[in-house]
């Protein structure tokens, strides 16, 4: 039996330039083809949910507003959120399935007894979960895992076996299919480097700083909210473009128009080298276009060592070698890319009807 309804339970800031938030809102979209579908969401200080965004989705606001950057006022609003999630159970439907993008809110509703309204618990593992905890007690009453790389399947399975799904995060293929098909003139007459997504620093942005001073004889294009200190360094540079944010239509155009696409991770964050699903690739993957990665388990799960340009992952002469080896292989029209069959497997469709699936053998 299909669930009644989803909830998409989401603790951070919907409608903001996040992979996360980008990505429960596809989740939404997609799911919403199939089933009632409503997003829950913790309140933030200082952050309103984009007009659209509300228009758009069935949207539960819960606890109260905190800013995450304050450690008391977020363990306060963590908690807040989390139990008036635990008390939103009383009134689902029966039948209702929640999907957690976090594992800590799902802890205040261990003892909710499923025997009457059949609440189906899901968790989407897109990073670490400390396994080190009594299993028993923190993640016993989870009905499914859903495990967004390789590696973090493998690692759940040996504790939870047949609860573990792989379902790695997908892309929206008709954003790109469309600019293939109304053929748009490449406006690339230049060596062109692009990055898009996050700037955090798990995502290693000094290197961008290093790499834009190291190759003056390459265009770097930045497209996504750029912090002050790292704008401050970079646009003075006449090798560098930044975007700001711009909205997901109009990405996959500026990824297609680019030479090459770059993915840049800090590899002394466990969760960058070893545990996230790089959103940003699958795109890349989508966008046809060379990648230049670090050589890392996290990148490696999706893509193998013949598919990409790989480098150290905080070292800016390994990363101009990799661009060195790309312009070579551009002159010789050699060019090293993504497999075309891999996007089979990050169908938004597909793999949310899986998911529906599994759910409803619960």
């Amino acid at each position: 039996m299909s669930p009644a309804a989803i909830y998409l339970v989401y603790e951070g800031r919907l409608g903001s330039a996040r992979a996360d938030s980008t990505f429960v809102i596809e989740n939404a979209r997609v799911f919403s083809r199939y089933t009632d579908v409503t997003i829950v969401v913790s309140k933030r200080s200082n952050w309103t949910i984009p007009g659209e965004i509300q228009q758009e989705f069935k949207i539960i606001e819960l606890g109260r507003p905190f800013n995450p950057k304050g450690i008391i006022g977020s363990i306060l609003g963590q908690l807040r959120f989390s139990m008036a999630v635990r008390l939103l159970l009383n009134k689902l439907p029966p039948n209702s399935t929640l999907i957690f993008h976090d594992w800590w809110p799902t802890q205040l509703i261990r003892l909710y007894s499923k025997s009457k309204r059949k609440i189906n618990i899901c968790l989407e593992v897109h990073n670490q979960i400390p396994l080190s905890l009594p299993l028993w007690l923190t993640f016993w009453h989870i009905d499914l895992f859903v495990a967004t790389n390789h590696i973090k399947y493998v690692e759940l399975y040996r504790y939870f076996g047949e609860k573990v799904t792989l379902e790695p995060n997908c892309v929206r293929l008709d954003r790109y299919l469309k600019f293939r098909e109304d053929k748009y003139p490449s406006l690339n007459t230049r060596f062109t480097i692009t990055y898009t997504g996050s700037f955090g620093i798990e995502k290693n942005p000094d290197l961008l700083i290093e790499i834009s001073e190291k190759r003056s004889d390459i265009v770097f294009c930045l497209v996504g909210k750029i912090p002050g200190s790292l704008r401050l360094h970079l646009r003075e540079r006449q090798n560098v473009e930044l975007h700001g944010p711009v909205g997901v239509d109009i990405i996959p155009r500026i990824q297609m128009e680019s030479t090459a696409l770059l993915v840049t991770l800090e590899p002394r964050n466990v969760t960058s080298s070893k545990y996230t699903s790089v959103m940003k690739l699958i795109e890349y993957i989508a966008a046809g276009r060379p990648i230049i990665a670090p050589n890392l388990d996290s990148v490696l799960a999706i893509l193998d060592s013949s598919e990409f340009y790989s480098y150290v992952a905080d070292s800016a002469d390994s990363l101009s070698a990799a661009i060195d080896c790309l312009q070579a292989d551009v002159l010789r029209e050699s060019i090293r890319l993504p497999r075309a069959e891999r996007l089979d497997q990050y169908s938004w469709d597909l793999r949310n009807s899986r998911l529906l699936n599994r759910i409803s053998l619960l």
